[in-house]
């Protein structure tokens, strides 16, 4: 059983602090909704857990240990991650295996359910921003990694997007530590744990 605990974690911009004092421990099979107002620095802490974003103060272990090479044990996914348009999504299927990062094809995302075998060749650049998104989300929520954040996951997605979404979680989350960042009820209402940012 894997461990993630934060301890004390804050980040302040020039002299004033973001957040500061935010701790908490997740083992798998745990997860942890991290709510609150727009720039109150969701966003950021996922960022820090991950080490995109370095803190002012506290420290992030996974099983004990400070993380030395975060891409194999995070995946993240953002409204803003950004995927070469120009490739397809059996381009980036072929590139997330070819790393490592999944081991699942299409067919087990449920993407064949979504998209058509001509949409999985056509490049990403032809398709609208929910179903980018449901596709970033795929990338993560099937990734290898044990430890998945979810920064406003549902952002652009329909109710059949939403739907798949909550079907993915529910079959993944008992092998996986998940954070969730967002407001929005259908994101976070599967968290085991809660924690505000005000």
């Amino acid at each position: 059983m894997d461990n993630l605990k934060v301890e004390n974690i804050g980040k302040h911009y020039l002299s004033q602090w973001l957040f500061r004092n935010i701790s908490f421990s997740l083992n798998t099979g745990e997860s942890i909704a991290i709510t609150g107002h727009n720039g109150s620095g969701k966003s950021t802490l996922l960022q820090i857990v991950y080490g995109l974003v370095q803190q002012s103060e506290g420290a992030v272990f996974f099983n004990e240990r400070s993380v030395e090479k975060p891409e194999l044990v995070y995946s993240i996914t953002t409204p803003s991650l950004e995927l070469p348009m120009d490739f397809s999504m059996n381009d980036i299927l072929k590139l997330y295996q070819s790393l490592n990062k999944i081991s699942m094809d299409s067919e087990v995302f449920g993407l064949q359910s979504m998209f058509s075998n001509k949409q999985m060749k056509q490049p990403l650049k032809n398709f609208s921003s929910g179903m980018l998104q449901r596709f970033k989300t795929a990338l993560c929520l099937y990734s290898d990694s044990p430890i998945l954040l979810l920064d406003e996951p549902l952002s652009n997605m329909d109710s059949k997007g939403e739907k798949w979404y909550q079907n993915c979680i529910n079959g993944i989350k008992e092998n996986k530590i998940i954070l969730f960042a967002g407001n929005q009820k259908n994101e976070i209402e599967l968290a085991t744990n809660l924690i505000e940012i005000v």
